[in-house]
């Protein structure tokens, strides 16, 4: 059932956002054309993200100390949040858990797997390869993490779910990720810690042109900026918790 939940909201998600499921997904693209502010930090903490909620605005909070793979998984699951997780204010979460995790937090993962790896995207990118009736290689599996942009954890699992591999092959993929993809001339910075310290929104802005338009007032200006502020006192508390696995 969560299953099938998972993928309705992610193909939902999609054609809100005008992309087919046969294309490669951008988080990014997505978090703005979604008004949502995503900030990526380099944490010291084990957490992959965070979501939280305010009366204005909403946040993602991504730890730059993960692969880029990852944190582009840790958006799309937080996205789940965002827009489909009723009543949540806050949630801190490790994200890639798969078959582990319970409740939201699994249908998080779920709905970040549809969105980023749609079944039909895959089966697409693998017959442009001419590869749908051959054995998988760790070549193709490598060219289909790079294409979707997303981490070999998440890839191995998402092609055993689909029995594309079996369970043998994907732990036999599982190591030496970044000396395999460099010895097949594939950029490794998917697989490495990006370090960011950035803010990706258009929040801010927004309200200063409304400012600028007449659209709002003055004292309405700086409700949205002290409702900034508030965000960035939870999140440096969530940066100095000290949260584990």
């Amino acid at each position: 059932m969560g299953e099938m939940k998972a993928r309705k909201l992610a193909i939902d998600t999609r054609l809100r956002l005008g992309s087919q499921t046969t294309e490669y997904f951008d988080v990014y693209r997505a978090v703005l054309s979604l008004g949502i502010t995503c900030i990526k930090r380099p944490l010291e903490s084990k957490i992959s993200g965070a979501t939280i909620r305010g009366n204005r605005a909403q946040i993602i909070l991504v730890n730059s100390l993960k692969s880029l793979g990852h944190q582009n998984f840790t958006i799309a699951h937080e996205i789940y949040h965002c827009i489909y997780d009723d009543g949540l204010q806050s949630r801190v979460c490790n994200t890639e858990n798969f078959g582990k995790g319970t409740g939201d937090e699994e249908l998080a993962d779920l709905f970040a797997v549809h969105l980023l790896m749609p079944e039909e995207a895959i089966i697409y990118q693998l017959t442009l390869r001419r590869k749908l009736e051959e054995k998988l290689s760790l070549t193709d599996i490598i060219n289909l993490e790079q294409y979707f942009g997303v981490s070999r954890r998440a890839m191995l699992w998402r092609l055993e779910e689909l029995n594309l591999i079996s369970s043998q092959e994907s732990d036999q993929y599982a190591t030496n990720i970044k000396k395999r993809a460099k010895l097949r001339g594939k950029d490794i910075s998917l697989y490495e810690a990006t370090k960011d310290n950035i803010v990706i929104s258009d929040y801010a802005e927004k309200a200063e042109e409304a400012l600028d338009k007449g659209l709002i007032t003055e004292s309405r200006y700086e409700e949205i900026l002290t409702d900034a502020g508030l965000f960035e006192k939870v999140l440096s508390e969530i940066e100095e918790a000290d949260i584990v696995d």
